[in-house]
């Protein structure tokens, strides 16, 4: 299962950049590019088993389904874990750095077989997603720090 992992330190306290990530789902597609749709299934807050509603666009290829929370330690740890559309799995692990939070995301995945017949370029594809983790944290990093959150 292919692995995306980057690391950022956001000069907001960690408690900021876990609530916006955890219980501001919705605002996901605002700083992860291909990130087009992100829709509460269950209510607010955000919790254990909170299900969400999801439209990724890989390459061209939008991609639609559900996630779970699946670990939830507030200010510490949040991993989500979709149900349907692709198998893939988002860590999201915060530390208290000084004044800011160093935000780590982790993010496994597994393309099905159409959806990689489609896109033909396994390297392409991950490479991709590299870059768009990238772009999001450094997104993320800006709504943080610029007051926008």
């Amino acid at each position: 299962m292919p692995r995306v992992e980057e690391r950022i330190f956001i000069a907001a306290p960690v408690e900021k950049v876990f609530d916006y990530i955890a219980n501001k789902p919705e605002q996901m597609p605002d700083w992860w590019p291909p990130m087009t749709m992100q829709q509460r299934v269950t209510p607010a807050p955000t919790r254990l088993g909170s299900v969400s509603r999801f439209a990724y666009n890989m390459m061209g290829v939008e991609i639609k389904g559900e996630h779970e929370v699946t670990a939830f330690t507030p200010n510490a740890h949040l991993q989500v874990t979709t149900t349907s559309g692709i198998k893939s799995r988002f860590d999201y692990h915060f530390a208290p750095q000084g004044d800011g939070c160093e935000l780590t995301v982790a993010v496994d995945y597994e393309l099905p077989g159409g959806v990689l017949g489609k896109l033909a370029n396994k390297v392409v594809v991950e490479r991709k997603n590299v870059d768009d983790l990238r772009t999001g944290l450094q997104n993320l990093k800006r709504a943080l720090e610029g007051g926008g959150a």
